[in-house]
């Protein structure tokens, strides 16, 4: 397979080769994979119709993932995990939503190639379909959710969080019922 570089970019780097970009979708730079390690054959999926927008970056240690649904947008989102993340169809991710596994920017490493083992991410962060969130949210290992679920700003989100819920505050709580 061979390099692809975005024709509007204005990086002088090709995409990583194991970045899939669906039909129609808008990535603003390769930029967005400046600190992407993950070794993974398949290790970010964009789908259909998505965009993925100026200072959103992919942080992904030797074995993150990102799975991004189709017609589903982040905003200068930042995505730290040695982990899976999983984003549902028809998502909103706002300005500036931390979705991380570890406490680190980046999964960070000791060695060549190692990393800590409090920051190998052993849960699974996953937002279903139509789910919405506010900008400066973070989501974090464990946080998972449901169908039609709007976080809002600047909330911490850990938990199992039911569809249709409205989660907001500090400590994030569920505050009502969406649709």
């Amino acid at each position: 397979m061979n390099a692809v570089s975005l024709m509007h970019d204005w990086y002088p780097e090709p995409l990583p080769r194991n970045v899939d970009i669906g039909a129609g979708s808008w990535l603003y730079s390769a930029f967005a994979f400046v600190h992407f390690r993950s070794e993974l054959p398949h290790a970010v999926r964009i789908g259909q119709s998505c965009g993925v927008y100026n200072g959103s970056f992919f942080d992904l240690g030797p074995q993150g993932e990102v799975d991004m649904g189709d017609f589903s947008t982040l905003v200068g989102v930042i995505v730290a995990t040695n982990c899976a993340v999983r984003i549902g169809r028809y998502c909103f991710l706002a300005h500036e939503v931390v979705i991380a596994d570890h406490a680190w920017a980046a999964p960070r490493l000791h060695g060549v190639g190692e990393i800590p083992e409090s920051g190998q991410g052993s849960a699974l962060i996953v937002l279903e379909d139509d789910v919405w969130v506010g900008t400066g949210a973070v989501l974090l290992a464990g946080a998972s959710v449901g169908a039609g679920s709007v976080i809002g700003a600047g909330t911490t989100v850990d938990f199992r969080v039911p569809p249709n819920s409205i989660v907001g505050g500090n400590p994030a709580r569920i505050i009502g019922r969406a649709g």
